[in-house]
């Protein structure tokens, strides 16, 4: 079966007793380990329980594709389900998951994290018409999810963020779970219990060098410069910047120029209007935003916008290759940037 991302909180919290296998696939690797781990929790609380946990990986199947059912056949030592734990490339788990899923699985849940696989993959499909069997896909966060982890870790230790720092935190995260959870917990660290958390040393904590790139990507897309653009892709895939936290950052720089114009056409000036915004732009790029608001009119800006949100959805469906689009996407705005 196939679990839709609506439908996933509430499948983990309470898996149907029914279900034998679960498989987590996607592009966010930090997202699919986490809820690999939360689900196996559910049956057993010590992954390390050599007596009914087993680990399997790619390499191990590799000419025994009949490992995962047989560690499954295993009697656990103690507790009520054998837990197989397996992780590897999509096309080395294929055979071994088609033979561990022909025949009921019973007393034992298997627990696979795919990478390298696509929707349409067979090891996907092979879960999603399987009726003792689940697919969930894990993809990059959205703003929303970035939003709802912090807010849940920051409650942790009755940390108040302030709605700037939030937006930064929302804007600068969510390629990868793992490393969103891991930076946001710095910042928790940082502030301490009952402590707070503003706007600008949010901005200083998070300003590591796949942020400052993006915003040199986002600089020279408004600015129509396409040898500095490509030349700053290049650093970006260099660097292993995903390319969805790339095109949401160009969304968030042409959307503060959206607002920014708007704001003058209301009758503010282009540095009143600037510092308007929520959340207050980096000094450093305000002189950036300031030039850009001469030549970007609010009607092209919003167009923008709407643009990068569909190859954000592009990306994300899993069909288009994420670097290759989104450069070419990024080019097309940037040789059609006005002049």
């Amino acid at each position: 079966m196939k679990i839709t991302a609506n439908n996933t909180n509430s499948f983990l919290a309470k898996p149907p007793k029914k279900l034998g296998a679960i498989l987590f696939h996607g592009n966010d690797f930090g997202l699919i380990s986490e809820r690999a781990k939360q689900f196996a929790l559910l049956f057993n609380n010590n992954l390390d329980d050599v007596f009914s946990v087993t680990r399997l990986t790619g390499d191990m199947l590799s000419g025994e594709p009949a490992l995962i059912a047989d560690s499954a056949a295993a009697i656990p030592a103690f507790g009520d389900h054998r837990l197989v734990l397996i992780k590897g490339r999509g096309t080395e788990l294929l055979a071994a998951c088609k033979l561990a899923l022909a025949h009921p699985i019973d007393g034992a849940i298997i627990v696979v994290e795919a990478s390298e696989t696509t929707t349409k993959h067979a090891l996907v499909k092979l879960f999603e018409a399987s009726k003792t069997a689940a697919s969930i896909g894990c993809y990059a966060d959205t703003i929303d999810d970035i939003r709802t982890l912090a807010t849940e870790i920051f409650a942790a230790d009755n940390i108040t963020a302030s709605d700037d720092s939030l937006e930064i935190i929302t804007n600068r995260l969510g390629s990868d779970r793992g490393s969103s959870r891991q930076e946001i917990e710095k910042l928790a660290l940082m502030a301490g219990p009952n402590g707070i958390l503003e706007a600008e040393e949010v901005h200083i904590a998070l300003g590591d060098s796949a942020s400052i790139t993006i915003d040199d990507i986002a600089d020279a897309l408004a600015s129509g410069a396409v040898a500095r653009l490509q030349k700053s892709l290049q650093k970006a895939w260099h660097e292993d910047v995903n390319a969805i936290m790339i095109v949401r950052g160009c969304q968030a720089y042409f959307q503060q120029l959206w607002l920014a114009g708007y704001a003058m056409v209301s009758g503010q000036t282009a540095q009143s209007a600037i510092r308007s915004l929520r959340p207050p732009p980096h000094f450093k790029i305000r002189g950036r935003l300031q030039l850009h608001l001469q030549r970007w009119r609010p009607h092209i800006t919003i167009e923008i916008v709407n643009r990068l949100q569909d190859v954000e959805l592009q990306i994300k469906s899993g069909r288009v290759e994420s670097q290759v689009f989104a450069a070419q996407s990024l080019l097309g705005i940037c040789l059609r940037a006005p002049r």
